[in-house]
């Protein structure tokens, strides 16, 4: 029997996962050969953390990623560095031409993956989203969850992407947009009682995750029933990555991406305005 034409497959996976982000190491494991033949893109979204702070994590990548997979630098390529506050969202022409950079085709499933908690890899779900590009999901459980072969070495050249982007309204809410916005913050309870934006509520990223690292769908139903009086809410951090982690998990857990926005300078860059905090 002749095999579906690729557009065709890709079709397949977006209906499959219309109405889930995520998908499983099983299933990313059965897709050697899209990987293959580029009608599936797989990034590693991973920072490097260590004593002090965090680094590009291009080494850890080489030192052993899934096959197939090129590196998402969140660092310099999918981030504006002109801005005061780190991993500030790019703009149009950067981020289509970092997307373009690592193969991203216009009818390409992109899967994200990273080696911490999963919320790095929600970071470019998140902002592929914002731009209007919807095929794109996360590893549940990150690179913890996949129990196949490694591949060591700096990635080869993708063939270049064509994806066209355009900015979607809402996903990202700026400063002056805050006041009478419900907030939550997304950092740890202990982190949220040192200072937090004043009126906002605390609901942790990492309290929506399972022992493994995957979502808890169930947590995050929970989460997601109890926000679901809210017309939108405003979700930030300390640079807006656990925030877009938790963005994933309410969304997961039934919340509308609609319903959601992100507070994209977050408390680097409330803090920086030398704004109030409160404390718990």
């Amino acid at each position: 029997m002749e095999a579906a034409p690729v557009t065709d497959q890709i079709d397949d996976i977006c209906k499959d996962y219309s109405m889930s982000s995520l998908v499983s190491a099983g299933w990313l494991a059965s897709q050697a050969e899209q990987i293959a033949d580029g009608s599936l893109v797989l990034l590693d979204a991973s920072i490097s953390r260590t004593s002090d702070g965090y680094h590009d994590g291009r080494s850890d990548y080489e030192a052993g990623h899934i096959p197939g997979a090129q590196f998402a630098d969140l660092f310099a390529q999918f981030s504006d560095s002109a801005v005061a506050f780190a991993f500030a969202a790019p703009g149009l022409e950067q981020m289509t031409a970092a997307a373009r950079s690592v193969g991203i085709q216009q009818r390409t499933h992109v899967v994200v993956y990273d080696r911490l908690s999963g919320a790095w890899a929600a970071r470019l779900w998140w902002l592929l989203r914002s731009y209007g590009f919807s095929w794109v999901s996360v590893l549940d459980g990150g690179l913890a969850s996949w129990d196949g072969p490694l591949a060591v070495g700096p990635a080869p050249v993708p063939p270049a992407g064509d994806v066209l982007l355009q900015s979607q309204p809402g996903f990202f809410v700026a400063l002056k947009d805050l006041p009478g916005q419900p907030l939550i913050c997304a950092l740890r309870g202990s982190e949220f009682d040192k200072g937090h934006i004043p009126g906002s509520t605390s609901l942790p990223y990492p309290s929506l995750l399972a022992p493994d690292g995957t979502i808890d769908l169930v947590k995050a139903r929970a989460a997601a029933q109890e926000l679901t009086g809210q017309e939108r809410v405003v979700l930030y951090c300390g640079g807006a990555i656990n925030a877009a982690g938790l963005a994933l998990a309410l969304h997961e857990g039934g919340l509308d991406l609609q319903r959601l926005s992100i507070y994209d300078g977050s408390l680097s860059e409330w803090k920086s305005a030398g704004l109030p905090l409160a404390t718990r």
